[in-house]
């Protein structure tokens, strides 16, 4: 038998019920974790300001196509065809944050629809349901519904490339195959380390050829000994014939994106220079903040982990144990290949890369609460408790809704104002600080005179991107920037290149606005290169108004 085809008996309908049971199961176990997924996607979309991240986004996507070319041949390849997505849907919706946010919603809703379809595969209709609407749930599912980046598109078409690699394993025919090679693609097309959701696959692959061709005693001959417990007793293929054609779809997968692999490699170092890399203790959770950063809430994440490998528990028999693995090996194994990755030259130990690896850990959790709710059937207790609702369905219930409430909490703090820009919540690392860019921008629009100029810092302390936060906010009613021998376009880069000599980039201008982030620098002259803040105090400038914001400092100086 084989463990990811097989259906539970509880799952099969009468003869003349069956296909309109399969079809009410069917859009249910996807239809309604879309919508959950949608609804919370879209409540309060608008509410959290840009972060730096987003205002890069923008930066690149409100470009024109010939300039946002020029561009990814400098930095950030990696994104380019999710920045031409956004360039394509911004030029139809506009550039709100509602508007640039709503494709991330799009494809949340799409992943939570495919994880149900999914666990529906693997456990039956309960366990389909359940899954989609446990992810559907979890707090950072919404976050980054909600956020102007390829994560949700990554999250997508990787769980989409596992339910193709199931179906790939039912029926190993080339087309299958070649399908699951180009969702695979997509997936690294939209972060490319969300190609390691492979090695998920592999482990599955293995432990299939493991089960088919290794027996316990006997004399040696296929014939003889006795077969793994939950072996696939009649299956399709055989297991070299699943173990080669996986590893040609994977390499054609990896080709389809090897362009952005090449053209990304020489601007890596731009990209994730900054990523330390990591131990053991991480890996682990004893340190970093990874599994509540990747829930985005810790009772979630204690909650949801547990029901995952309560599975393996709480399964009745060794087929559904076996498949309670493989939900397992899609939540674990590529962050263990990340980890194995990053001890390399280049770490990528960035939980938003391994968001998708969320989906394995709701499919364990639905796995457990159907395996839970089979058990509750024929509890004559239950059914008294639970009045007219089946005993099953009302447990099943219970659990998806404590995964729900303890999450409230959670799903308010990251639809904040400036929630954001605390990029690692529930963690508060030095560079995951608020930072009302909103703020700021009304200060200066609200005092800024004709003629006005504007510096901010650069480089390195320009990481928050406050002069992208300006120019979004303010557009054309900003002041000119000063202290720039090129802007950000005419760089190709989402950094303006800083003048040399900063007396030949500032003439004339009694009012100087300096934006910068207070933990960064102590007073506006050191946030400005070294040679321009010198410049100023030089020509007499002095701070006249100072005024903060959340984790912004704007200073207005003046000479004479």
């Amino acid at each position: 038998m084989n463990p990811i085809t097989a259906r539970p008996a509880s799952d099969v309908a009468a003869p003349e019920q069956a296909t309109t049971h399969r079809s009410v199961v069917t859009y249910l176990t996807w239809g309604v974790p879309a919508v959950v997924a949608l609804a919370l996607g879209m409540f309060e979309i608008g509410v959290p300001q840009l972060w730096r991240d987003e205002l890069a986004s923008w930066s690149a996507a409100s470009r024109t196509l010939p300039q946002l070319w020029a561009m990814l041949h400098n930095i950030d390849a990696v994104l380019g065809i999710y920045y031409f997505g956004l360039h394509l849907w911004m030029a139809v919706f506009g550039d709100s944050a509602t508007a640039m946010r709503v494709p991330s919603v799009i494809a949340m809703a799409g992943a939570a629809a495919v994880v149900g379809l999914i666990g529906r595969r693997l456990g039956g209709g309960v366990a389909g349901l359940a899954s989609g609407l446990i992810f559907a749930l979890i707090p950072s599912v919404s976050r980054y519904a909600q956020e102007a980046r390829p994560y949700a598109f990554a999250t997508f078409f990787a769980a989409l490339a596992t339910l193709m690699f199931l179906r790939a394993m039912e029926r190993p025919n080339w087309s299958r195959w070649a399908i699951y090679a180009v969702v695979l693609g997509a997936a690294g097309a939209a972060n490319l380390v969300a190609l390691v959701v492979a090695s998920g696959h592999l482990i599955i692959i293995l432990w299939d050829f493991f089960q088919r061709t290794v027996r316990v005693g006997g004399d040696g001959t296929p014939e003889s000994g006795k077969g793994l417990p939950g072996g696939r007793l009649a299956p399709e293929g055989s297991p070299l014939l699943l173990v080669k054609r996986f590893v040609v779809a994977v390499i054609v997968g990896g080709l389809l994106v090897s362009p952005l692999v090449i053209e990304g490699h020489t601007q890596q170092g731009w990209q994730i220079g900054g990523v330390a890399t990591p131990h053991v203790a991480e890996l682990i959770g004893v340190s970093g903040g990874l599994w509540q950063e990747l829930f985005a809430s810790v009772p979630v994440a204690v909650v949801v982990m547990l029901l995952a490998v309560g599975s393996l528990v709480a399964a009745p028999d060794a087929r559904r144990r076996s498949i309670a693995l493989y939900a397992l090996a899609f939540a674990i194994v590529p962050v263990v290949a990340v980890w194995v990755i990053s001890r390399g030259p280049t770490s990528y130990w960035t939980f938003r890369y391994m968001l998708f690896t969320v989906t394995g850990w709701a499919l364990g959790a639905g796995l457990c609460v159907s395996f839970l709710a089979e058990r509750a059937k024929g509890s004559a207790r239950l059914a008294r408790l639970s009045a007219s609702a089946s005993p099953r369905f009302a447990v099943a219930a219970v659990l998806v809704a404590v995964v729900g409430l303890v999450g409230i909490h959670d799903q308010l703090a990251i639809r904040q104002n400036e929630a954001h820009n605390l990029w690692a919540y529930p963690e508060m690392p030095s560079n995951g600080l608020p930072a009302d860019y909103q703020g700021a921008a009304a200060i200066v629009k609200a005092n800024a005179r004709p003629g006005d100029t504007i510096a901010y810092e650069v480089g390195d302390l320009n990481h928050y991107q406050v002069d992208t936060s300006i120019a979004y906010y303010l557009g054309n009613a900003a002041p000119t920037p000063v202290f720039q021998a090129q802007t950000q376009v005419q760089s190709n880069s989402l950094q303006p290149v800083e003048c040399i000599d900063p007396s030949a980039c500032i003439t004339g201008t009694p009012r100087v606005w300096v934006v910068f982030v207070d933990h960064l620098a102590p007073d506006p002259f050191s946030a400005l290169p070294t040679t321009a803040g010198d410049f100023l105090q030089t020509l007499g400038y002095q701070v006249q108004t100072t005024w903060q914001v959340n984790g912004i400092t704007v200073d207005l100086l003046t000479v004479g």
